[in-house]
């Protein structure tokens, strides 16, 4: 449409137009034929108006090109002020919601009211792109409030403004992956998807939810499609930052740059315009001007200035021009308002299905709050801090507040302050547009204060790190080398620096500014190294000192040159090597990611797994989930060790389950090295316990607030451990918007000590004050009976199935396809012999305490009754052997045809690939002895709380009487006897039995409870002990509930005596 008002302007303006009012007219007429609107046009008044939007015309070229002439003066200050003025005392708006725009014929012009002075921008001469600005402005109606709402409804992802350029861009992208050999763009996608590869490795599941949110296509390979519509999405959220940035860094009057975003609008030529985005935003040249070094440093994102200078897609410019113009209309005379705006953007700019992937939880304000006031002290002022996995930079903010207050109740100059906050307010992230956010958001925090001392220099130390795998001295070798290893498999840099140089980042910025303009040259390592010399950056004497590691270094860098790879690595290594020289820190706070070991993509893993084997970090139990920790415990080592000082504090919010689950062993040693005895430790200060709340509005977690102490003496306990719960009256989530102090006035705690239950790196138990000591002669492992988990099949709609019919020798199956993930075709039904069937216990809900649901004796007209197929009776080679023979027997051909019609799927189980080598493809997991026994006593792997019950035997039809199997979400410990059995269901339902194991299991991982529970042996002898065996056996027996309540209260009450009973013989 600016196009049309272009051109019927343009077509007038050539005769060339008479006087002011053939501007007028040609101006409104074309206005008003793009937008449908009526504009008012009152001589005596203003020259033409929409709402908020008022026009002052004038006479063909009046104002002469320069804002000087008497035409421009005139029209700004004696037509659009008053006119402006008058209108907002009419209508009660404020004066600067109004836009105002002066028009020659030539030039164009905006200005906005503050306080009684009218501001002008640019004059902008006629074209195109000043038609459109002008349209653009009667759209908006007003100038915008710089908002996080007016923000995602102009630039969110679901914005015409942002689908457009993302498309074009996506195409653009395309274009370069599709050409042979390399080149700059390809390179850069590769690395960027190895360098940040851990933020996008995700299930099926997770990537076809997440397409779902976004809003271009890829019109590529579909194996591509994911990683670059996601490439795509963070370049765009980056340029937008970028451009924000700039935009509120002229709006502070730290750089003689007016407007950015309409002076690149308003650029007639296209290369004008991306050499000024270029240069000015890509090349940090606006925020150098402001004093502000290394402000953009990312290489990653750029890749679209090469893309609009190619002008491969004809598209691409149009939507950027049509981004910065609408950018443009922003005002930014708020500032203090802006403050969270660039935060909370990042977050909305992030698809919420990538952010949960990814394990990023955007921490809100008041827990923020909440964790800082938990570890700040009154020394925070002079303290150095560092959030290691900063994000967009929400625990820097506070922190830069907080310090902001001490500092004026101590009456310290700004310039102090701004010295204090920039060395000693740190964050760290892996992903480049989560430092350019933080950088923006540190920026904005202390942007008044720049503005208060000018011609003062800073640098934002927010840093491109990982907080896992970071540099280090190689612990051999005559000279003393600092390595890392960075890129893709392609790429593979292996980086060789001498100490002194590594740690020395104003030496190292200025060698790698020399070197990367001698490997774009061409240059060999020797020529360069006598460039180095030359400039006196270093000595003969260190050059010979230095000569392999920087060769070694240089000669790769050229390398990749010469196949078109550069352009980064110099930037990046910068970034990673500065963080090897950000010294100690007095306190580490932050939200690290919630991610999972296998979730981290192979090279990522194969890098850092060093790293965590050093630590000892990872559980001996590796089959059933040694690997499985949570990065954030990684995190929480790695930072401790490398830049947290001794007597240093630590406060991360981290998931609960890391005190209590088995993965976690190797964290709870806090030991901080596993392979000497004199380590240093992590002493655990305080842990607020959120779990009962939900303070993440995307997600449900267990949420925690831990605080840690770095020290040179081993650990000590208790550790202070609050439960945190809603109030009576109160939801139990909290809204992120909520302040602080009414989150307090709203939740309440109970206060617990916490215990490891055995050994170094057992689970700890949560429980009242001194009610440890009372029962910790329950910790022991058992001697006389262990836990065992139900047989896995990884295909159940194929295992467990119901009996529809028998005829006398076989019986009527039918498959399940509703049962799990895993597509396993239309019902089946066909007829089986039964075999190998059993009555199946398929979790939690068939059974209660002291009750088997599946006994009851309307069971069978209420639910369908499942049973399992179980066709090996162990997993050792001789039985998988036995299995296969069993099966392929003339008398199992039926039960043959069944696995046969679904063998291809049970070859590619998880648990048959990985832990059963040289199996029939039919067999099953986690089957032994103790599976066929015929008395269990189960409990339910995933509960609230922790019950038991007894199994025995359940009709099969055509084979009768046969013992229950448990599925592998159920664990039992099985007997020969039942009399042991009711009289083990009795003990582990009690009172303490059940408070003891809910204390140091998580209610989803309630596993072998026997490895942390020592109770007495059954005797036959002991009158207690069969009085309570009796009891539990008339519990299950009774099915009326009521009076099984009853039963159960007495079972409880008597096996409290046998507990306290045997606990006085062991005192004795």
């Amino acid at each position: 449409m600016g196009q049309e008002a272009y051109e019927a302007i343009q077509e007038k303006r050539l005769k060339p137009w008479k006087g002011e009012e053939e501007v007028r007219y040609i101006w409104m007429k074309a206005i008003e034929d793009a937008t449908g609107f009526h504009l008012n046009a009152k001589r005596g008044r203003k020259d033409s108006s929409h709402n908020h939007v008022i026009i002052e015309f004038k006479a063909p070229g009046l104002f002469r090109g320069k804002k000087e002439s008497a035409g421009f003066k005139n029209a700004i200050e004696e037509r659009l002020l008053p006119y402006i003025q008058c209108e907002s005392t009419k209508t009660g708006i404020p004066e600067s919601d109004f836009i105002g725009i002066a028009i020659d014929g030539e030039h164009i012009c905006f200005a906005q009211v503050h306080g009684d002075q009218i501001h002008t921008q640019h004059l902008i001469p006629f074209s195109t792109y000043a038609v459109d600005l002008v349209i653009d402005a009667f759209v908006s109606d007003t100038r915008k409030a710089l908002t996080t709402e007016n923000l995602l409804a102009d630039f969110g992802h679901g914005s015409a403004n942002a689908r457009e350029f993302m498309q074009a861009m996506s195409d653009g992208l395309l274009y370069y992956l599709k050409q042979q050999g390399n080149n700059k763009v390809k390179m850069l996608f590769e690395e960027w998807r190895t360098l940040y590869g851990q933020v996008a490795d995700m299930s099926i599941s997770q990537t076809e939810a997440i397409n779902k949110e976004i809003a271009f296509i890829w019109n590529g390979w579909p194996e591509d499609s994911t990683s670059a519509r996601l490439f795509v999405i963070h370049t765009y959220n980056s340029i937008l930052i970028k451009l924000l940035a700039a935009e509120i860094v002229s709006a502070h009057g730290l750089t003689s740059s007016t407007q950015p975003a309409q002076s690149m609008s308003a650029q007639k030529d296209d290369d004008e315009l991306v050499n000024y985005l270029d240069y000015s935003v890509e090349k940090s040249a606006i925020f150098r001007e402001a004093g502000i070094n290394g402000f953009v440093e990312e290489a990653i994102f750029s890749w679209y200035i090469g893309l609009a200078r190619n002008k491969v897609v004809p598209a691409l410019l149009p939507s950027l021009r049509r981004l910065l113009s609408v950018l443009s209309l922003y005002r930014l005379d708020h500032l203090s308002r802006t403050r969270d705006v660039l935060r909370d953007l990042y977050q909305g700019l992030v698809p919420g299905k990538l952010r949960q992937s990814l394990g990023e939880f955007y921490t809100p304000d008041w827990l923020v709050d909440f964790t800082l006031q938990r570890a700040a002290d009154d020394t925070l002022l002079e303290q150095r801090v560092l959030d290691p996995t900063c994000g967009s930079g929400a625990f820097l903010l506070a922190v830069i507040r907080k310090k902001r207050e001490l500092a004026a109740i101590q009456g310290w100059s700004v310039s102090k302050v701004i010295k204090n906050l920039c060395d000693s307010v740190w964050g760290f992230d892996l992903n480049p547009l989560a430092v350019q956010t933080a950088r923006v958001n540190f920026l904005m925090e202390i942007a008044d204060l720049l503005a208060a001392c000018p011609g003062m220099d800073i640098e934002v130390p927010v840093l491109m790190a990982d907080a896992i795998y970071s540099p280090a001295e190689i612990p051999s070798g005559k000279n003393r080398v600092v390595e890392y290893n960075i890129g893709s498999q392609v790429a593979k840099l292996n980086i060789h620096l001498p100490v002194e140089l590594a740690l020395n980042r104003e030496r190292l910025d200025f060698v790698f500014e020399r070197m990367g303009k001698d490997v774009v040259q061409g240059l060999e390592f020797d020529k360069s190294s006598q460039k180095l010399i030359a400039a006196s950056i270093v000595t003969q004497e260190e050059l010979l000192n230095w000569y392999k590691p920087l060769r070694h270094t240089y000669d790769q860098v050229l390398n990749l040159h010469r196949k078109q790879w550069n352009g980064i690595w110099f930037r990046i290594v910068r970034n990673f090597f500065w963080s090897a020289a950000a010294g100690k820190f007095d306190l580490v706070i932050g939200n690290p990611p919630w991610v999972r070991w296998s979730k981290l993509p192979d090279l990522y893993r194969e890098r850092v797994k060093p790293t965590c084997e050093d630590y000892g970090i990872f559980s001996k139990t590796k089959r059933h989930g040694g690997n499985e920790l949570d990065i954030s415990a990684m995190i929480t080592y790695t930072v401790s060790d490398k830049w947290l000082d001794i007597g240093g504090k630590l406060a991360f919010v981290i998931t609960g389950t890391l005190f209590k689950n088995p993965s976690s062993a190797g964290f709870r040693t806090f030991k901080l090295d596993s392979q000497r005895e004199d380590s240093l430790y992590l002493q655990p200060l305080s842990v607020d316990d959120m779990k009962e709340l939900k303070p993440f509005e995307d997600a449900s977690n267990h949420t925690s607030v831990a605080l840690f102490r770095k020290s040179i003496v081993s650990v000590q306990y208790p550790v202070a451990y609050k439960v945190w719960s809603a109030n009576p009256g109160h939801r139990k989530a909290i809204r992120p918007c909520t302040p602080l102090d009414d989150v307090l006035k709203a939740i309440s705690h109970t206060t617990k000590e916490a215990f490891p239950v055995g050994d170094e790196g057992s689970p700890w138990a949560i429980l009242a004050p001194g009610r440890f000591n009372a029962i910790k002669y329950l910790s022991s492992p058992c001697k006389w009976t262990k836990g065992r988990k139900g047989i896995t099949t990884d295909l159940n709609g194929v295992y467990f199935v119901p009996i529809l019919q028998n005829n006398g020798a076989l019986v009527q199956i039918q498959s399940r396809p509703e049962a799990g993930r895993k597509d396993i075709g239309p019902q089946k039904t066909q007829w089986v012999e039964p075999n190998m069937l059993y009555p199946l216990i398929k979790g939690a809900s068939d059974f209660d305490e002291c009750y088997l649901k599946l006994d009851a004796p309307d069971y069978d007209d209420v639910e369908q009754r499942l049973f399992t197929f179980v066709p090996n009776t162990g997993i050792s080679n001789a039985e998988y052997e036995s299995a296969d023979v069993q099966l392929n027997s003339p008398k199992m051909k039926k039960t043959l045809a069944w696995f046969k019609g679904f063998e291809r799927l049970l070859l590619e189980r998880s648990t048959y690939r990985r832990q059963m080598k040289g199996a029939p493809y039919h067999a099953v997991y986690n089957v032994g002895d103790y599976t066929f026994k015929p008395w269990k006593v189960i409990w339910p792997e995933m509960s609230s709380s922790f019950y038991a019950a007894v199994a025995s035997f359940q009709n099969v039809p055509v084979v009768g009487e046969r013992v229950y199997i448990p599925d592998h979400k159920v664990y039992f410990a099985s007997f020969d006897n039942k009399e042991t059995a009711y009289y083990l269901c009795g003990l582990l339902n009690s009172l303490t039995v059940q408070e003891w194991i809910n204390s140091h299991n998580v209610s989803i991982q309630v596993a072998d409870v026997f490895k942390h529970l020592s109770l007495p042996n059954f005797d036959i002898t002991n009158t207690m002990h069969t009085n309570l065996a009796e009891l539990v056996e008339e519990a299950h027996q009774c099915h009326d509930k009521t009076e099984r309540q009853k039963i159960i209260k007495r079972i409880k009450s008597v096996a409290e005596d046998v507990l306290i009973t045997w606990s006085v013989t062991l005192v004795e």
